[in-house]
């Protein structure tokens, strides 16, 4: 495997979990606290997304064999980042709702279109490569877990969906980096 495409695995990989990584621990705390939301509500915000981001995946990957991966890749983590950030202005959990539903349809476009990238990265050793982007991710996701919380109890919950935002929009951008 090229050196050059090995760090572009990992950075991707790193900023991608980053994105994602950093809301997925603190994101219940953050509901129950801001909304007074119950353990239902939380169980039904993830299914929501779930189930979204199950409905869309099909199409998203029939968008990746029409557009290319790397455009659409970067629409799912710009509406992503996007849903990072109404996190912020959501005032009732109808909003939370609302939010889950855009970003199960932002999963289903990157998931699908990253799969791509990864596979097309590796060419000939896609095993060790899809081993190698995995383990990268997790690792970069151990470490968001710990960050978020320290983040979200530091400052706040504000702060924590910037830097959200900002690692989904650097992965969008990156990733047009990977081509060249």
């Amino acid at each position: 495997m090229p050196k050059s495409s090995a760090l572009l695995l990992i950075a991707l990989s790193t900023l991608n979990s980053l994105g994602v990584g950093l809301l997925g621990p603190v994101y219940p705390i953050f509901v129950v606290n801001r909304f007074s939301a119950s353990f239902v509500d939380i169980g039904l915000l993830y299914a929501v997304f779930c189930l979204v981001a199950a409905f869309f995946k099909t199409p998203a990957g029939k968008l990746v064999d029409i557009h290319g991966e790397e455009k659409v890749f970067s629409v799912g983590v710009m509406v992503g980042a996007t849903c990072s950030l109404a996190y912020i202005v959501a005032s009732n959990l109808m909003q939370l709702y609302i939010i889950e539903f855009f970003f199960g349809i932002s999963y289903a476009l990157q998931r699908p279109s990253l799969l791509a990238l990864v596979s097309n990265l590796g060419e000939e050793k896609k095993g060790l490569f899809f081993g190698m982007f995995e383990s990268f991710y997790d690792v970069a996701e151990a470490g968001a877990a710990v960050l978020s919380t320290l983040i979200a109890s530091k400052v706040g919950f504000e702060p924590l969906f910037l830097i959200c935002s900002g690692f989904q929009a650097t992965t969008g951008f990156f990733v047009w980096k990977i081509r060249k």
